[in-house]
């Protein structure tokens, strides 16, 4: 199982789009690209109790080098970061090489037409409501049903 911890950053680090995919590493993990410790949190206490992988950057440099070393199952970026970071990150990796693993976003905003301007289903601080089943039903089909 992936820990929830921070990598240190190199100032060298590879750009979302330079990443190079390498096939058949897909697991039931979550990338997380978020500075907030209560999200890291809630996410860490649903991977204990659902059995999947956690993975936290707090920088999208660090998310990009993760990403170079191993391909998550899912990759939530929090929308909240200063200079919309998340927002950025997620834009890019959907035009890159990896523009298939399954994004999800997370928000404080009430803006309705964010789903849409980031291509990516949404779920709002601070309890994050309903993250736990489309995880599940992402990483478990057959048990969640679809």
């Amino acid at each position: 199982m992936l820990v929830a911890a921070p990598i240190d950053s190199k100032p060298s680090t590879p750009s979302v789009s330079a990443v190079v995919h390498r096939p058949d590493t897909t697991t039931a993990a979550i990338l997380a690209l978020t500075a907030d410790p209560e999200v890291r949190d809630l996410l860490l206490e649903l991977a204990i109790a659902e059995g999947f992988g956690v993975r936290c950057a707090e920088s999208e440099a660090e998310a990009a080098e993760i990403l170079d070393l191993e391909r998550p199952g899912l990759v939530l970026v929090d929308l909240d970061m200063p200079a919309r970071a998340g927002t950025k990150f997620l834009r890019a990796l959907r035009q890159g090489p990896l523009s298939g693993i399954p994004c999800m976003a997370i928000t404080a905003s009430n803006d309705p037409m964010l789903a849409v301007s980031v291509d990516a289903s949404i779920f709002y601080k601070p309890d994050l409501d309903g993250i736990d089943t489309a995880i599940g039903r992402l990483f478990w089909p057959q048990t969640y049903g679809r």
